[in-house]
């Protein structure tokens, strides 16, 4: 990452990275859906899934992959927005935890409130439908905490624990929370020299921990991209080869017989979530789409843009339903056909975004408006003290 002062930054917001966005939540609904009712779809699920699984057309339900997507998109929307900032970082951390926080707590709320209404409604789709993901260790049942510890739970623990039994996506806060805010600290460092050597530092030091190689990926990118310079291939042919490289899941190699070329730990496994090869495809994917104007103005259309806008609510508030209110559903009508599960998708569809779009309105949009209100108040007193100071 080079200094503050060398980057000549567009303005204005890239839509494309919106729709970017939205395309990968909804990856990651379906493949929630998946996990619920098509177990053997999933690779994480399984040791043999469905052949369909290991082509690529597997990326349309890779959720795990579509995770990484938003790391990377994470890197560079908050880099651009650190490097342009005129706050300090005490104030950016803050107003950052806010930002997640909030609607993520609002969403422990939403899952308390459905998993007291409905307490074994996954212990039953389980019985019908075994999945090791609709097992007490990835969902509270029978016994649901009070709604003091789901609070509790929103605002703190999430960011502690790295997981969640009432909402299991909030997994990502921890990661997203620790990624985005490194990166307003580094913006933070005005000195060239120590600024380069801590980027060298993070640099290594994320080799060891994918998803943070993400924020540094995503955050380089914008440097370069808003430099002029992020050039250096065919996007084209970046695009196919992040597809390649992301649509495996967990096994592929193993399954396919893929030989290992080094010996590293499975840094390299093609289909293990913890190696480097999902945060490199996923920055071929934005490199791809930084770099394509037809990619751009897909991205920008009416339905992404509407997909990128609900992103995050969408996100968050698609597994509680999945887990109690669609559970119960199938449950009750026990069908003895699968083709059942194709209304069944299409009504889980229907309720996601129509609360996904209640979200954006009533609380993700609020919140965005809050803070940056708490912005501009913050920025005024500060210039007010410095005003104040004598000369």
């Amino acid at each position: 990452m080079s200094a503050r002062n060398e980057i000549a930054r567009p303005q204005g917001r890239l839509a494309a990275l919106d729709g970017l966005r939205g395309v990968a939540a909804l990856i990651v609904v379906f493949s929630h859906f998946c996990c619920a009712f098509l177990p053997r779809f999933v690779p994480a699920l399984t040791d043999h899934p469905s052949w369909f699984a290991d082509t690529p057309l597997g990326i349309l339900y890779n959720g795990t992959f579509s995770v990484s997507i938003f790391f990377v998109l994470s890197g560079f929307v908050v880099a651009r927005a650190a490097a342009k900032s005129r706050d300090p970082f005490y104030v950016n951390l803050p107003l950052r935890y806010l930002r997640l926080a909030l609607p993520a707590t609002a969403s422990v709320i939403w899952a308390w409130g459905l998993l007291t209404l409905m307490p074994t409604a996954a212990t039953h789709l389980n019985e019908l439908r075994p999945s090791s993901w609709l097992m007490p260790n990835h969902v509270f049942q029978m016994q649901i905490p009070d709604i003091f510890h789901a609070l509790y739970h929103g605002l703190i623990e999430i960011y502690t624990t790295g997981g969640s039994r009432f909402n299991n996506v909030l997994w990502t806060m921890q990661i997203e929370a620790a990624g985005s805010m490194a990166i307003y600290l580094f913006y933070s460092v005005n000195n060239p020299r120590a600024r380069k050597g801590l980027a060298i530092v993070i640099g290594l030091g994320t080799l060891l921990y994918p998803n943070y190689l993400c924020f540094v990926l995503g955050a380089w990118m914008m440097e370069r991209w808003s430099a002029g310079k992020l050039k250096f291939g065919s996007p084209i042919a970046a695009l196919i080869a992040g597809i390649l490289l992301g649509f495996p899941g967990r096994g592929f190699a193993q399954r396919l017989h893929i030989p290992y070329i080094w010996h590293t730990h499975g840094a390299f496994d093609i289909g293990n979530s913890s190696s480097l090869i999902a945060p490199l495809a996923a920055a071929l994917i934005l490199y791809s789409v930084l770099n394509l104007e037809y990619l751009q103005r897909l991205l920008s259309s009416r339905v992404p843009a509407y997909l990128g806008r609900v992103s995050f609510p969408l996100y968050l508030v698609h597994v509680p339903l999945l887990y109690t209110v669609f559970s119960v559903v199938y449950v009750w009508v026990k069908p003895t056909s699968s083709i059942f599960l194709l209304p069944l998708f299409v009504a889980f569809l229907g309720c996601s975004f129509a609360l996904a779009s209640a979200g954006e309105a009533w609380i993700d949009k609020p919140v965005l408006d809050g803070i940056s209100q708490a912005r501009k108040k913050l920025r005024a007193w500060r210039e007010s003290k410095i005003e104040l100071k004598p000369a």
